[in-house]
This record gives C-alpha cells, sequence and structure tokens, in this order.
C-alpha cells in the first residue's frame, strides 16, 4: 500500500508543479 501513496503523492506533486507552470506562462 506504500507503493499507491507515493503514487499518489508524485502524482499530485506533478499537478501542482504543471499548474505552477502554466500559471507563470
Amino acid at each position: 500500500m506504500v507503493d499507491i501513496m507515493v503514487l499518489m503523492f508524485f502524482a499530485i506533486m506533478g499537478l501542482v508543479f504543471l499548474s505552477y507552470i502554466i500559471y507563470m506562462l
């Protein structure tokens, strides 16, 4: 179950990172 939590964590961080880039553009 740890793998799922880590995967969700990276997915959320990725969405935040993409949103930040789009906002800066």
